[in-house]
């Protein structure tokens, strides 16, 4: 096994299987980490049960909802491998994506953090013109984008890796003590990658690989007021380094 594959899940039936899908298609035989964040449909629950049986995944459920940041550390925590990708529960992967983000971290001592190119991105990683298509696309055409951005072989260095898909070194993550308990969800990964650029490390997009983000469903039904929530994290964030990115 090369990489974990860590994700934290709450309810949303229907996309959360579109995700596991494609897991099995691809990456059946890697690290997999599913952490039920205290889902309530009891849908998504049995299929969480149904599919960490029949494949051997590892599988952990909160008994109240800790948040994003809490599900990924628990995730980390029960992973098996260096490199470690937290994927939302609302992305389907391609047939190389995840192997092409684990072989850059491995091939580069000073990158720490690396993202794909996607449908559903507020920076530079996203591909504009499927933004308004990404509900529509099959399986098919979803490969096929995958297909095209092969030869596009670049490393961006980008302030934030959308954390839709974003793969990380374990080392790097524990060494500066994880996410910011003070951030459950929102803006968690702007500010540790703060910490992680601070640190001397780079975060990057890695342009010839694909994974689609539907958007915004993957914590959907958390209650949380997104805007608020995004808002109050960017001024925690300031407060804290001076600074956005």
């Amino acid at each position: 096994m090369s990489f974990s594959i860590i994700i934290p899940i709450k309810n949303q039936y229907k996309i959360v299987k579109m995700c596991l899908d494609s897991i099995v298609k691809y990456y059946l035989n890697q690290d997999v980490v599913l952490i039920d964040d205290y889902s309530t449909e009891q849908s998504t629950i049995d299929l969480l049960k149904d599919y960490s049986k029949q494949y051997n995944w590892k599988l952990f459920r909160n008994e109240q909802s800790v948040g994003h940041s809490g599900a990924c550390t628990k995730g980390i925590e029960e992973s098996s491998c260096e490199n470690v990708v937290l994927l939302n529960s609302d992305t389907i992967v391609t047939s190389k994506c995840l192997q092409i983000l684990s072989d850059v971290l491995d091939n580069n001592k000073d990158i720490a953090v690396c993202g794909p190119s996607t449908s559903s991105a507020s920076g530079e990683q996203l591909i504009k013109e499927l933004y308004n298509k990404r509900f529509t696309m099959t399986l098919d055409d979803i490969e096929a984008v995958a297909k095209n951005l092969e030869n596009d072989k670049r490393i961006v260095d980008i302030s934030l890796v959308n954390g839709c898909c974003a793969m990380l070194k374990k080392s790097v993550f524990n060494s500066i003590d994880g996410f910011d308990k003070n951030l459950n969800c929102y803006g968690n990964e702007k500010e540790i990658f703060l910490r992680i650029r601070a640190a001397g490390y780079r975060t990057v997009w890695v342009t010839n690989c694909y994974t689609h983000h539907f958007g915004k469903m993957s914590y959907s039904q958390s209650g949380i007021n997104i805007s608020r929530a995004q808002t109050d994290a960017d001024r925690y964030i300031f407060k804290k380094h001076g600074r956005l990115e």
